[in-house]
């Protein structure tokens, strides 16, 4: 059975259930369960170790000392993934298992509710002043560009599975496209002006007028972005 790519190969629960049963810790256990599933013995070292079934001897201890790096270099690069990604891709990156990840974010008080740069569909329903169902639809038409924050899990349904992930971004496009959607007496204006003012492109300039907007959401959107504006381009005398 010919190998296959190790990045573009999906795990399946069934092919999990095998590396569980038949591993032994041997690298000719690796091997026996790389041919039985079309995979190399790499792929399945790394299935073993983020389904947290490695050894005690296999388990590397967090913040090991390396030349140039902090005592708790670690630790900090956990605490700026914790708000950007999750834990399974966490994982991924810093080359541990999930359950290492999610014990030491639980241990270092890594609150994954603190967000960077991205927003659940709950945090977009304050936003905008409407509820879950609304900002479905608008997920589910397209309008609204969102993902799951897991991209191994499901998309997020009523039984549970991961949360949207819903880029600043994409935030900020829909409010600049679809200013008439929106009940200027329930959004929260200081996160909607914040995306106004500071979303910007890669030549840092801004990314659209925002035209409509002041229509809907009052004057005061407009005379707020403008003062913004001006006291970033204050030069201190």
């Amino acid at each position: 059975m010919t190998r296959k790519n190790r990045e573009n190969h999906k795990w399946t629960e069934e092919e999990r259930e095998i590396v569980r049963r038949d591993y032994r810790h041997t690298h000719a256990s690796r091997e026996e369960i790389g041919r039985r599933l079309g995979v190399g013995p790499n792929a399945v070292v790394g299935q073993v170790s983020s389904m947290g079934i490695a050894k005690r001897s296999d388990r590397h201890p967090w913040n090991p000392p390396l030349p140039g790096k902090e005592p708790d270099w670690e630790d900090a690069l956990l605490h700026d993934l914790g708000h950007q990604y999750c834990p399974r891709l966490i994982a991924k990156m810093m080359r541990r298992s999930l359950n290492s990840v999610t014990v030491r974010m639980k241990r270092q008080g890594v609150f994954r509710r603190y967000r960077d740069g991205w927003y659940t569909k709950a945090d977009v329903c304050g936003i905008l002043g409407m509820d879950h169902k609304w900002v479905q639809r608008r997920i589910d038409s397209g309008a609204l560009r969102a993902r799951p924050h897991d991209p191994e899990s499901i998309p997020p349904c009523a039984s549970g599975s991961s949360c949207w992930h819903i880029d600043e971004s994409a935030l900020r496009k829909y409010i600049i496209n679809h200013p008439d959607e929106l009940n200027g007496r329930n959004v929260d204006l200081i996160v909607i002006v914040d995306l106004l003012v500071n979303g910007k492109n890669k030549n840092g300039k801004e990314k659209g007028n925002g035209r409509g907007l002041e229509k809907t959401l009052g004057a005061g959107v407009s005379e707020v972005q403008g003062q913004a504006v001006g006291d970033r381009d204050v030069v201190p005398g």
